[in-house]
């Protein structure tokens, strides 16, 4: 064989090597890129939601539901404790990082309002019960943000939503009105202020 031959033959082995080298980087990378996919889909897939849990509407209620549960300040907060007075109950589903709901953004406004008129000076009684599921909700910074003076506290504190299940009758940021005689007078939904603040009235005058 001539040294030409032997050189192309040689040159040719080299080409041949170096495809089949190509050949297998490509075919990592590909292999890198879907585990690399796999593994993100699978965290996005199996990350828990940070989103305000569901509350779901009960059915209408015929009785008053007593509870008790802690206010985020350790306080303990006991619904009979409050016979006699006017109590307004709202219900606030809360995410991982303090989100709420449009509608809950509307009702601490409203609910605000109605402290300020009634908290000190009227035989009213204002709680918020949050439905926070997970370890930090920052209820704190909810309170600040929005100058919650009046009760709050966590349903999900015992592992369960109880209050919620009872008083949910519009789900998320329902508002129940409990008379002086301890009965459930009125439930709403998306509802303006002055509509709570003559039923408050109404219930003081009886």
């Amino acid at each position: 064989m001539s040294e030409r031959l032997k050189k192309r033959k040689i040159l040719m082995e080299k080409q041949k090597k170096k495809k089949v080298q190509t050949k297998i980087l490509v075919g990592v990378v590909c292999l890198i890129v879907i585990v690399l996919g796999g593994v993100t889909a699978w965290q996005y897939l199996s990350a828990p939601s940070e989103d305000p849990p569901e509350i779901k509407p009960t059915a209408a209620l015929f009785s008053t539901y007593e509870f008790t549960m802690n206010d985020i300040d350790g306080t303990r907060f006991s619904l009979d404790n409050y016979r006699g007075n006017v109590i307004v109950i709202h219900l606030m589903a809360v995410g991982c990082s303090g989100q709420i709901n449009p509608i809950n953004d509307n009702q601490l406004i409203k609910l605000k309002s109605l402290c300020s008129s009634y908290c000190d000076n009227k035989p009213v009684t204002i709680v918020s019960v949050a439905v926070a599921t997970c370890e930090s909700s920052r209820l704190s910074w909810l309170r600040s943000t929005y100058g919650i003076s009046w009760f709050l506290g966590n349903d999900y504190d015992d592992g369960t939503v109880d209050i919620a299940q009872n008083y949910g009758m519009y789900g998320d940021g329902t508002i129940i009105v409990i008379d002086k005689d301890f009965q459930v007078h009125e439930a709403y939904g998306d509802v303006g202020v002055s509509t709570i603040k003559s039923k408050i009235n109404q219930l003081l005058e009886d």
